[in-house]
């Protein structure tokens, strides 16, 4: 093989078992001779001596690319968990930083003042509070008579026959006056029963609907009583914004209602389902608290009562209360 002046060919090693020409091959686990006439050299290399040149090479440079390697990584690691400039909060400093001011607060929390409600606690409704219906049923079907609400055991009990006389007997009731926003809540459960729905509702002091709205904080119209609906209406045309829950409201829950010249929030069990803050579809006038067991049918919504539904279905409501806003 030809070769560049000045290089040096070094002979390739004899195969294993074999000697190379003229000289012996060294035995497993003995030094090579050295020539004792040979320069001592430095520490390092007569720490090397015995190992081919060639491989001392390569070992250096393998140890040489190991530690660039290490390096780099080690670099990599630092930017990742250490972001450039990071302050004492742990945030990185911008120029920005220091020429934007800085965000106004949050507004403090809505503080809420009791105004009315009911504990159910006495014998019977409180007149002075409840107006208890005496009409026609809602959507037109049966009627709704004061002998379909009762109050014992500390709960209010609307009780629902479909197979009164009259076409069915439900009932429902609401409190006097209302207020201009606030807070109000309550804790319910209903009995299955297909043909009837629990309406717990504000509705206008001025008796102007859809024009003066209507807010709907718990109805439940499906027979098993799967999933509760809250609903906001609004506008002389009766536009309509809904929302629904699952859950099994046979059981007790509580719900709430938010009602603010900006927004209007929909709680249940003390979490936040919905909120609206479309200001054509927020309230201006009062409004006031109504607990309703509504017949159907309602066309796309309630079913009629059939077969399966029991000769008595309930409403029951263990409170009812309702706030301002403090100041």
């Amino acid at each position: 093989m030809a070769r560049a002046p000045g290089t040096r060919v070094y002979p390739m090693p004899p195969p294993r078992g074999a000697t190379a020409p003229g000289r012996p091959f060294p035995s497993a686990g003995r030094a090579p001779d050295l020539d004792p006439r040979a320069p001592r050299g430095t520490e390092r290399d007569r720490r090397q001596r015995g190992t081919p040149t060639g491989l001392r090479h390569r070992v250096a440079h393998g140890a040489g690319a190991m530690a660039l390697v290490l390096v780099a990584l080690a670099g990599l690691i630092w930017t990742v968990l250490v972001p450039p400039d990071a302050g004492p909060g742990g945030q990185a400093a911008s120029a920005l930083d220091n020429q934007l001011p800085p965000p106004p607060p949050p507004p403090p929390p809505v503080q809420w003042v009791p105004t009315a409600g009911d504990e159910f606690d006495a014998g019977r409704v409180d007149r002075s509070t409840w107006t208890v219906y005496n009409s026609p049923g809602g959507f037109g079907h049966g009627l709704r008579r004061p002998s379909a609400v009762t109050q014992d055991d500390g709960l209010l009990t609307i009780t629902a026959r479909p197979r009164s006389a009259g076409g069915g007997v439900s009932g429902g009731m609401a409190m006097h006056s209302g207020q201009l926003h606030g807070r109000w809540e309550f804790r319910a459960r209903t009995d299955p029963g297909t043909g009837f729905s629990p309406a717990i509702l504000l509705w206008p002091d001025s008796e102007r609907f859809p024009d003066d709205g209507e807010l709907d904080m718990m109805e439940v119209p499906s027979g098993d009583r799967q999933a509760a609906t809250a609903f906001v209406h609004h506008g002389a045309e009766n536009h309509i914004l809904s929302t629904e829950t699952p859950g099994d409201f046979t059981g007790w829950h509580t719900f709430a209602l938010e009602w603010l010249p900006d927004r209007i929030t929909w709680y249940v069990d003390g979490v936040q389902k919905w909120e609206v803050t479309d200001p054509r579809a927020i309230p201006t006038t009062p409004m006031h608290l109504c607990i309703q067991l509504d017949q159907g049918p309602a066309e796309k919504w309630i079913p009629g009562p059939d077969a399966g539904t029991p000769d008595e279905v309930r409403l029951q409501v263990d409170w009812a209360r309702q706030y301002a806003p403090a100041g």
